[in-house]
């Protein structure tokens, strides 16, 4: 009876184990990239001589994400920004989507390497470009939208910070809304049965050792104008890693050992948002004034939601 008993127990928590880790029925399927729509990782160019550096994709496949629950960072932050980016509109969760989303492109990008936008470098970030085909049971395209959370490392000590993109909101005045497109750019980017997002940030490295991360959660969600409620749906998540450090060479000892390269550890930096970014220079680095002058180290704006790469 008490070998029974534990079987049963060992039985349903192995159930409830699947149940956890199984994605809802109904969740859209995602498919790519391919070939060369897909690189993982790119070296930095354009360094200070003695630095090296890498942008790096994180995570390394794209991830889907169920229909985030109450509470959710996403939620939150909605909550918290709506008064100001997006007044009266509120966000539920609701049912997982049905249909398929292509990653077109999801690309690790040097911009030393692949210019783009006017950018200053050294500078790394990532492409993506993806594309959700609506199955017959899902809502029509005229009523999805896609809405982004984006959270990046550029808080007080390296803290996180996460705001719905874009940040600020760059809509028309009078008709703020919650979504990465405007409404214009939602037709430019739809037909009848599929909508396409496009998305370049970047980071520029302003220091030396340098450490960013950006991760950006992307949902496709519906909406009831009238009422002002946005329902989440499923998504995916992507991001990038930039990361560069100091290379010092050490001597050779008096018995012929070489220690090869000494590599200082990378530590987080604090740097403002938006355009016109400060650099922050290091004393103890070879940047020194030069790099004072360097621009943005994460550009978010409207324009790199523009395709820069062909």
């Amino acid at each position: 009876m008490i070998l029974l008993r534990k079987l049963s127990i060992a039985t349903a928590g192995a159930a409830t184990i699947l149940s956890v880790l199984s994605v809802p029925v109904s969740a859209f399927t995602i498919k790519g990239p391919t070939g060369a729509a897909y690189d993982l990782s790119d070296p930095l160019g354009k360094l200070p001589a003695g630095a090296t550096g890498t942008v790096t994709l994180n995570p390394a496949v794209v991830k889907y994400l169920a229909p985030p629950k109450a509470g959710a960072t996403i939620f939150t932050r909605f909550k918290a920004e709506a008064a100001t980016q997006f007044p009266n509109w509120t966000a539920v969760s609701g049912a997982a989507l049905g249909g398929i989303l292509t990653i077109n492109e999801y690309d690790a990008r040097d911009y030393a390497a692949e210019p783009g936008g006017g950018l200053s470098t050294p500078r790394g970030g990532a492409d993506m470009k993806a594309t959700y085909a609506r199955a017959a049971a899902d809502p029509t395209i005229a009523n999805l939208r896609f809405i982004q959370l984006f959270t990046k490392n550029t808080g007080t000590n390296g803290a996180l910070e996460s705001h719905i993109d874009p940040f600020p909101n760059d809509d028309p005045s009078g008709n703020k809304l919650p979504w990465y497109w405007t409404e214009a750019e939602h037709t430019a980017n739809s037909t009848a049965t599929t909508m396409t997002f496009i998305d370049s940030p970047s980071s520029a490295v302003t220091s030396i050792p340098f450490n960013r991360t950006a991760r950006f959660e992307t949902y496709l969600a519906t909406f009831n104008n009238n009422t002002k409620v946005a329902t989440i749906r499923d998504g995916w998540s992507w991001g990038y890693d930039v990361k560069a450090v100091k290379t010092v060479k050490r001597a050779t000892t008096s018995d012929g050992w070489s220690g090869g390269d000494d590599v200082e550890a990378v530590k987080e930096t604090t740097i403002s948002d938006g355009d016109d970014i400060q650099a922050v220079p290091e004393p103890a680095t070879i940047f020194g004034s030069a790099m004072a002058l360097g621009c943005g180290a994460f550009f978010k704006r409207k324009v790199s939601r523009k395709r820069k790469k062909s």
